[in-house]
């Protein structure tokens, strides 16, 4: 074991507060200590693609994927805990550094998931669309809209890369679109366009409230994790 500098793209502000007490900036490095730098992204491929770009040049010897995901699988639940073994992209399939992986798995007391993450360009928020993807990628747990990104640039590099991931909903539960419509790239709240949507549409106050108590579930678990990660030591 020894310990290097890991760069941890982060696409969310909640989800960079599992892993960080102090304050956030978005699209720069923020160093969480020593051996830990930080980038919150904003949602997507194209973001968290130049944000694990500016942690390499930053000088980071590790990339992780870290942050939250829908469920692929039935039996995944809110706040399940998924490293998987592999990304799978639409062309591409990448695999984690494993060593590193059971070293975090190692470092748990409660179980993590293995197989699969799928990593898509848009989000995916409907029962069908969930439906559909775990047909193309039957070993895939969850998806998100990161990993891929982060995969390819630490591949090209020769950089080892982990996934932390953490279910919010599950795969026979669709997102409000308000959900989506009523936040920003970095999940900041535009309070406008989410009065707009709950509006036309009341009843997905219901969903939306459900919905967080699960997103509480999922950063539960991811601070449960911070403390493997913040130690900086990769197999």
């Amino acid at each position: 074991m020894h310990r290097r500098r890991l760069g941890v793209v982060v696409a969310l502000d909640a989800e960079a507060q599992a892993l960080h007490a102090g304050a956030l900036r978005h699209d720069v490095v923020v160093e969480v200590s020593a051996q830990l730098l930080l980038v919150v992204s904003g949602m997507g491929p194209g973001r968290a693609m130049a944000a694990a770009r500016t942690l390499l040049a930053a000088g980071v010897d590790g990339l992780v994927s870290w942050g939250t995901a829908g469920a692929l699988q039935p039996e995944r639940k809110p706040g399940d805990l998924l490293l998987p073994e592999v990304v799978f992209g639409a062309r591409q399939t990448w695999s984690v550094d494993l060593p590193w992986r059971a070293l975090l798995a190692q470092s748990l007391s409660f179980p993590a998931y293995a197989g699969g993450l799928l990593s898509v360009a848009t989000p995916c928020g409907s029962v069908a669309a969930k439906s559909a993807y775990l047909l193309d990628f039957p070993l895939a747990q969850g998806v998100d809209m990161e990993s891929g990104a982060i995969a390819a640039v630490a591949g090209a590099a020769g950089k080892p890369f982990v996934v932390i991931r953490s279910i919010v909903d599950p795969a026979d539960q669709s997102l409000p679109d308000a959900a989506t419509g009523g936040v920003d790239a970095y999940g900041g709240l535009q309070a406008l366009k989410l009065m707009r949507g709950l509006l036309r549409h009341p009843a997905a106050c219901v969903d939306l409230m459900r919905l967080g108590a699960q997103m509480q579930k999922a950063l539960k678990t991811l601070r449960a994790v911070a403390p493997g990660l913040q130690a900086g030591r990769v197999a």
